[in-house]
């Protein structure tokens, strides 16, 4: 799965020099964390974020008025709180490279950029929803958790093993295992009959660390 099929396609976004008052109106209308900051409506100068807005707020301390704080807000411009130079993904990147991304830079989204034309944006929230769904987690079935010796045909022999008793595997995933020699299997399973099919498994000899 690509960064395109699940970024968010034209973004909502602010120019440099909109007011940050905009930008936090923006943000409460359309219920979102981040803007885009574009220059002439076309470069991408830099990314705006709950997080920087409420950094560059006066404290609720303060013994400035109400009107006081809008002409504050309106005369205090995005490029001035913005975070310049945003890291940028492209829309045919694998999700997992961006999920990566976005978490060793703990950030919480990435701008999508093709011949330096914002087309998209993802977010945490994006990412998520795409681990769920490639693990199957929303639809039926169930859900069974094994330790493998680490070589070569393991799979194979599991998945040859759902074969002969006519399980559906929905999903497949990896884990590391405490022990280097062994690696952990998580599948998500349609049967009728799982009951039987878990007591093959156990006959079989695979270790089953934990099972629906």
């Amino acid at each position: 799965m690509n960064v395109s099929k699940r970024m968010m396609r034209n973004p909502v976004f602010v120019d440099e020099n909109d007011s940050m008052k905009k930008a936090m109106d923006l943000l409460k209308e359309r219920e979102i964390r981040h803007l885009p900051v574009l220059r002439d409506g076309e470069k991408l100068v830099g990314i705006l974020s709950e997080r920087d807005i409420k950094q560059a707020s006066p404290s609720p301390a303060t013994a400035l008025e109400i009107r006081e704080i809008y002409y504050l807000l309106d005369k205090v411009k995005v490029k001035q709180i913005m975070t310049r130079r945003p890291y940028t993904v492209s829309s045919s990147a694998p999700i997992e490279e961006a999920a990566l991304i976005i978490r060793e830079k703990k950030i919480g989204c990435l701008p999508v950029v093709e011949d330096g034309r914002l087309v998209g944006i993802l977010t945490e929230t994006d990412i998520l929803d795409a681990f769920i769904e490639a693990m199957g987690v929303s639809g039926p079935g169930y859900r069974m958790e094994l330790s493998l010796p680490n070589r070569p045909g393991m799979l194979f022999e599991v998945l040859k093993l759902m074969k002969d008793f006519e399980a559906n595997v929905v999903s497949v995933a990896t884990a590391a295992h405490d022990d280097t020699d062994r690696k952990i299997l998580i599948l998500r399973l349609e049967a009728k009959n799982y009951k039987v099919l878990k007591a093959a498994v156990k006959k079989a000899g695979f270790e089953m660390l934990s099972a629906d």
